[in-house]
């Protein structure tokens, strides 16, 4: 009877001798560096068009668009796109905001060639409400899947990926800055 009794103590001290003590996670330290770096500075002065993480920006009164990348266009019909998007988006915004159905809001999407020259619109994501929702197809998703599509500079697929937000033109100004 003492052997089991020994046997089950011998048990539990090895079991308790194999568990750590303390049940705490460790993370290492990481070196992840955000916003500007310090050799940026040498690039020379920015381009105003450009946002943070952006390739280019246009901005209106109304909202801003952002190219985030492209693939086989080439960089001056991207912007192009990006100007097109946002003249679209303005015009839409302003109808809207007359008959008070503008919402603030924003959308990311990837536009691609369609087989008839124009875009095709995959990966959207909308800021919530049904609202957002109906201005972006109403002012970004519709203008951009009617309008011709630059076609591609090499053998791939033409793509480009945007980012925009929008909403009522509280300050009654034109546009701040960046392209029109």
């Amino acid at each position: 009877m003492y052997s089991a009794q020994i046997a089950v103590a011998a048990g539990l001290a090895l079991g308790a001798a194999a568990c750590p003590a303390t049940g705490r996670d460790v993370v290492p330290e990481t070196r992840d560096q955000r916003g500007p770096q310090p050799d940026s500075a040498a690039a020379g002065p920015a381009d105003p068009r450009r946002g943070e993480g952006y390739a280019y920006v246009a901005r209106r009164p109304h909202g801003a668009v952002g190219l985030l990348g492209a693939h086989f266009v080439d960089d001056a019909d991207a912007r192009r796109v990006v100007d097109r998007v946002a003249d679209e988006l303005e015009s839409c915004a302003q109808r809207l905001e007359t008959s008070g159905a503008l919402a603030t809001g924003a959308a990311s999407l990837v536009a691609i060639a369609g087989p008839r020259g124009n875009a095709e619109i995959s990966d959207i994501r909308f800021a919530p409400g049904g609202a957002v929702a109906a201005n972006a197809l109403e002012c970004i998703v519709a203008p951009l899947r009617a309008s011709p599509f630059p076609a591609g500079k090499d053998a791939g697929l033409p793509a480009v990926a945007i980012e925009a937000t929008w909403a009522p033109n509280r300050s009654g100004k034109p546009d701040a800055g960046g392209s029109q």
